[in-house]
Formats: C-alpha cells, structure tokens, sequence
C-alpha cells in the first residue's frame, strides 16, 4: 500500500498544479485497466477546471491495491489520446517488465508523446529495463524512487 499510498499523493499533488487551460487523464492499472470518466469527456483528455480536478480526485483515493501489474494496454490506451507526455508510477517488479514484442508495439504508437515513468522500489535498482529504455527512447526519464519517501 506505501508505493500505491505515495502514487496518490503525488498524482494529486501534480494535478492541483494545472491551469484550466492544461489537459490531463488518468489510468490507474493492476490486470486490468481502470479509466478516469470525467463528465462528456469519456476517453478523451479533460481541461483542468476545478470540477475536472475534484472527480480526478474522488477517482483517484477510491482506487485500492489489488492484483498483478501489466504495463502494455494501459500504455496503448494513454498513447491513443495523443498526449504530449505520459506520467506512469508503478511499483511493478522486473517480472512485470515489458516483453520486447510489447516495447516493440508501444514503439510504434509513440509519436512525439515522451515517457516519464517512476518506478517505486525502495533498494535504487532499475526493476523494469524495458520500460526504462521506453522512457529513454522517448526522450523521457526513468527514474527509480523510495516508496518510504526518499529518492
């Protein structure tokens, strides 16, 4: 729960720091994907008006840890909405890692959007090589933090 615990509290913390004239979106994943649904903006990037950051935020705390860590879909599903950077925190371990036909594919949908990925592990090892060269190829950082609180 720490990792997920420090995910929330950055994410908000980032969120409230928009201006209403910034787009974001939220998908929050384990097995399987759980979508933002902000109103008549159902898939689509949302402007950061005051409404928008109030449900993120009801979204966002009634997420609960549960279940395994699969990277690919969620990946695919926030490069559809052509953003110009993906922000992705994962407490996933090497075993959840990207296989090279999946890197291949999110390659592909890339476009100009950079990867800027956390992953919170706590020992400062780089769990996820794959998603650590995705975020390098896309001109974006991986960077390795404490789920304690320090980097």
């Amino acid at each position: 729960g720490r990792p997920l615990a420090r995910a929330k509290a950055e994410l908000l913390w980032s969120i409230e720091q928009l201006g209403d004239v910034q787009q974001f979106y939220v998908i929050f994943y384990n097995d399987r994907m759980h979508l933002f649904t902000a109103a008549a903006a159902r898939g689509r990037l949302v402007f950061a008006t005051g409404e928008n950051k109030r449900s993120a935020r009801r979204f966002i705390e009634a997420v609960r840890a549960d279940g395994g860590t699969r990277h690919a879909e969620p990946l695919l599903a926030a490069l559809r909405l052509a953003p110009d950077a993906i922000f992705m925190l994962t407490d996933g371990e090497e075993a959840d890692d990207l296989t090279e036909d999946e890197l291949r594919r999110i390659r592909g949908s890339l476009g100009r959007t950079r990867c800027m990925i956390v992953q919170f592990g706590g020992d400062g090892v780089d769990r996820s090589p794959r998603l650590a060269r995705l975020a390098a190829e896309s001109g974006g950082e991986y960077r390795v933090v404490d789920a304690a609180g320090g980097d």
